[in-house]
């Protein structure tokens, strides 16, 4: 998958009504670790944010999901771990590409009022 495809994946399931299944999440985060571990240091400015947005939102859904007493509890906690580590390389890529913390926040905000 493209950063448009995993983006506006995102898109469409942040404006579901219900739940994406395990199976589902899983296959999605793995689509974007896969993404990641190919494509990270190609990313503009503006495509990092992008990654910045689908990585909060992984980060939080897996966080909340791992609080839960699932089989797949333990899974979630992974997925939230690596997704954690992912989020502080893109910030630090972007604080590099030369945007303020603020600036960021800004331009994070930004995209959320889109989706």
């Amino acid at each position: 998958m493209q950063l448009q495809e995993l983006f506006d994946k995102l898109k469409e399931y942040l404006n579901m009504e219900t739940e994406i299944s395990f199976e589902e999440f899983d296959q999605y985060y793995k689509s974007v670790i896969d993404f990641l571990n190919d494509n990270w240091t190609k990313l503009n400015e503006e495509e990092s944010l992008q990654m910045l947005f689908i990585l909060d939102n992984l980060k939080g859904n897996s966080e909340d999901r791992a609080k839960r007493k699932t089989k797949e509890q333990k899974k979630y906690q992974k997925m939230f771990k690596r997704t954690e580590i992912w989020l502080a390389a893109m910030f630090k890529r972007l604080r590099d590409f030369g945007l303020s913390e603020e600036e960021i926040g800004k331009r994070y905000e930004a995209l959320y009022e889109s989706v």
